[in-house]
């Protein structure tokens, strides 16, 4: 056995707020359609410990998310290494931190998350006590490939069934030493953006752990997995991408939710007594950097969104030449040698987390993205011929000078075997 913590607590803003995802909104929230939530999951084994922290947000900033985590280590002993900051990745939630986005970052409320954040994960070490958990891997048809080639050469954003998709629906059940109910986390790469406009909430992921808490009575917990080029598809007239009601939407999380139920009976148990982490950095090189020519131009075109990148840029080559790479963090949780679980930074595209788990096999791995740092898009290599948003068309909103190489999916898989590898010699 192991000694399991669970807290939850609220998260959403008390005021209106810039939100970010979206770059068609002109102003601040209108409301809230669903609370937010962070919640926090403590696993201390003999030798090592993991605080895996959710929350109902589009992601974190690099920054952000290594403050964060010393304080959390400040106040509660662990070290950096064992806090797995994720994200659900709702595109309903408070802009805090720096985007190339309509709005601003809301400093009051980066310092409310904060505050948050460090007081969940106190409550969840506070309240461990011995449990056991279990695994269960299901599959879902929620969620489709959002990039369809267009014939030319290029993609257009549609739902393409045929494209590449994981559809792992993962889930570690929890519960004490007496086999009652303590908890479930579950991951699964879709981006939660059926919704837009001005009103807060957390998406499907929301809906989901709400269904699933009303089944069970124990806090549901989730992570988006690697889903930078999978969205939801409520089918509309045309089979094209439509927004659906927030009855439609809480009825997708409640289907969700007995997916995940049904994986239930056949979970099985995990020795997590031996349980290891691990978190490293390594870059992401980017393409050719553009000139400082260049740069002045693009400060003239006509999209906002290009003009502020450039002179960003321009200011940032006043004091030196650009980065010609990005850091990401990796970060592993070994329960055993039969199960991880990989947690990448960034918008992680759903063939580099397949990769990943055929490069891991025979092991089961779990793979979440959106982790501690929402760098940028990270292509798979097969993208790159097509181009399209995520391959070049998306860098510019997260400040980064240039879109990264095509080689980045090789560069990660090989990364995270050696990690992998280390942490099988330590265990």
């Amino acid at each position: 056995m192991i000694e399991i913590g669970i807290a939850q607590t609220d998260i959403t803003p008390t005021e209106p707020v810039w939100l970010v995802g979206y770059g068609n909104r002109d102003h601040k929230s209108e409301g809230v359609y669903q609370p937010l939530r962070a919640g926090a999951l403590y696993l201390c084994g003999s030798e090592d410990a993991a605080l895996i922290i959710t929350a109902d947000l589009i992601g974190y900033d690099l920054a952000f998310a290594a403050e964060s985590k010393a304080l959390i280590g400040d106040a509660t002993g662990l070290l950096p290494r064992q806090i797995i900051l994720t994200a659900t990745h709702t595109h309903c939630a408070p802009f805090f931190y720096p985007w190339n986005m309509p709005g601003q970052p809301e400093p009051t409320y980066a310092a409310f998350l904060k505050k948050k954040l460090i007081e969940v994960s106190s409550a969840a070490l506070a309240c461990a006590q011995q449990g056991q958990i279990a695994f269960a891997r299901g599959s879902s048809s929620f969620g489709v490939n959002r990039r369809k080639p267009n014939g030319d050469g290029g993609v257009v954003f549609a739902p393409h069934p045929d494209g590449a998709m994981d559809r792992d629906l993962d889930t570690l059940w929890c519960s004490d030493a007496q086999g009652r109910p303590l908890a479930s986390l579950t991951i699964f790469g879709c981006h939660p953006t059926s919704l837009g406009g001005y009103l807060i909430g957390g998406d499907y992921p929301g809906y989901l752990c709400r269904a699933l808490e009303d089944e069970t009575g124990v806090p549901a917990l989730f992570a988006t997995g690697c889903a930078g080029n999978i969205r939801p598809w409520y089918k509309g007239t045309d089979g094209d991408f439509a927004r659906p009601s927030l009855d439609e939407l809480a009825a997708a999380g409640r289907t969700l939710a007995a997916e995940v139920l049904a994986t239930h009976d056949g979970a099985q148990a995990v020795d997590a007594s031996n349980l290891h982490t691990t978190s490293e950095f390594h870059s992401l090189p980017y393409v050719d950097l553009p000139t400082a020519a260049m740069l002045e131009a693009a400060a003239r075109e006509k999209d906002v969104r290009r003009r502020d990148w450039a002179q960003t840029m321009l200011e940032q080559l006043e004091h030196g030449p650009l980065p010609s790479a990005c850091p990401q963090e990796v970060q592993l949780l070994r329960f055993n040698d039969d199960l991880l679980a990989v947690f990448l930074g960034g918008e992680v595209l759903t063939e580099i987390g397949q990769h990943i788990k055929l490069a891991l096999h025979p092991a089961t791995t779990i793979t979440a993205a959106y982790a501690n740092g929402l760098i940028a898009y990270v292509p798979s290599e097969e993208a790159y011929p097509l181009g399209g948003y995520e391959v070049d068309g998306s860098y510019h909103l997260f400040i980064r000078p240039a879109p990264f190489v095509k080689e980045v999916e090789e560069r990660i898989v090989a990364f995270v075997e050696a990690q992998v590898q280390h942490l099988s010699y330590r265990a």
